[in-house]
């Protein structure tokens, strides 16, 4: 529960959301900068989900793989990483 005191009037808020008329200008301006930052949101989960298809390609790509070919891959990554061969 929060109380709110203003100069003319204490409200209460229980659990319900606040009216528009319960909400201060700083509320509102705090409102203002969230939805204003939509795009920004919008370009991230993009990027987000490019990189999601490229991570999911790869896995389907390693998959293909045979034995062979994954072991000289490891074994590869082993070495570029400054792992001792096996």
């Amino acid at each position: 529960m929060t109380v709110t005191q203003t100069p003319d009037q204490t409200e209460t808020d229980s659990a319900a959301p606040p009216q528009a008329h319960d909400r201060s200008t700083a509320d509102i301006a705090r409102l203002f900068d969230v939805a204003g930052r939509e795009e920004e949101a919008i370009r991230q989960l993009d990027g987000c989900m490019a990189r999601l298809h490229e991570v999911q390609q790869a896995k389907a790509a390693l998959k293909t793989l045979s034995a062979g070919e994954l072991r000289a891959a490891l074994e590869f990554r082993r070495a570029a990483l400054g792992g001792e061969p096996a």
